[in-house]
């Protein structure tokens, strides 16, 4: 009976103790672990839908830049092309503006980057609100587009928006006209958690603007110079000037060193008086000069498009 009762012993205190312990610092680094892997996997969800968030704007702004409405009456398409800013009128039959932009532009100050806004005004109008803060009053609406936005994080200045603008015969870019831009590159760097792994991740897209009107290249030569009584006579021709849509352009001629070249290049309707720097209209005009012009003579070709866009060039011409 005594070995039978001793067999049925239990743990004593310090055993039950230990083992206690012992399952209690495995439960806590297991929770931990998961807690761990929880929290990236909230963070790897967060920063996928931000991606895809950011990824579906810029899917958006290629659908509206590929249909962009094209001038009329001397209004751009694209009204500011900034490097965080971007605004132009869409093709749908309101003309509508609408906006991409980056706030704040240096994406330190945020904590997890920079936001990128679209707004849209429903006004009609020839010019859009032109409100320089992001987001910025006097917008129909205004959305979110996604955060973590980094472009100019380590004092980095990465653009959002790049442009093909002209370039001058030093390589500068010359950004005076948008309506000369034709493609449209949005490079957005995201990283919701700077400095921690993963590193950013980059997403980019281009489109060419197909629609965009584009200003005519002027050309032209001067030929057959024959003086009459009336003045010296000069065939110019304009056949090699050229307009990148294909479409029928218009040509008006001056002459002189400083001529006065109405707004919009045509001459005033009849009653009124064209200027005296008038020489006469046509791809192929025989020009009359005043029997009191010197040789060689300025004379100034410009051509307009069906948008209102339009092209100068002056050479000399002798006789």
């Amino acid at each position: 009976m005594t070995a039978r009762l001793r067999n049925q012993d239990g743990f004593s205190l310090p055993e039950v103790l230990i083992a206690m312990t012992i399952m209690l610092v495995i439960m806590i680094a297991t929770l931990s672990s998961l807690d761990g892997f929880r929290g990236r996997q909230k963070l790897d969800e967060r920063r996928s839908d931000t991606q895809e968030s950011l990824r579906r704007g810029i899917d958006h702004l290629e659908r509206q830049l590929r249909n962009l409405a094209t001038p009329q009456t001397a209004v751009k398409s694209i009204y500011r092309a900034q490097a965080t800013d971007l605004i132009f009128q869409t093709a749908d039959p309101q003309k509508r503006w609408v906006r991409y932009c980056s706030s704040p532009t240096d994406s330190l100050i945020a904590s997890g980057g920079a936001n990128v806004w679209y707004e849209i005004s429903n006004v009609i109008s020839n010019t859009p609100p032109t409100a320089s803060a992001c987001p910025g009053t006097g917008w129909t609406s205004m959305t979110s587009v996604g955060t973590g936005v980094v472009n100019a994080r380590n004092s980095l200045a990465r653009p959002l928006f790049y442009f093909n603008w002209p370039k001058d015969a030093s390589g500068t870019p010359i950004t005076t006209d948008t309506s000369a831009i034709t493609r449209v590159r949005a490079d957005l760097w995201v990283d919701l958690n700077p400095g921690a792994a993963p590193p950013e991740q980059r997403l980019t897209s281009g489109v060419f603007l197909r629609n965009q009107n584009q200003a005519p290249v002027a050309a032209f030569t001067a030929c057959c110079a024959v003086t009459k009584a009336d003045g010296p006579h000069i065939v110019l021709n304009a056949s090699a000037t050229t307009d990148f849509e294909g479409r029928r352009l218009r040509y008006y001629w001056y002459y002189g060193s400083a001529p006065a070249i109405p707004t919009g290049c045509a001459p005033p309707a009849p009653p009124a008086t064209p200027p005296t720097s008038y020489l006469g209209s046509g791809i192929v005009l025989e020009a009359v000069l005043p029997l009191t012009a010197a040789s060689p003579q300025s004379v100034t070709l410009c051509a307009i498009d069906p948008g209102d866009l339009e092209a100068q060039l002056t050479k000399q011409v002798t006789f």
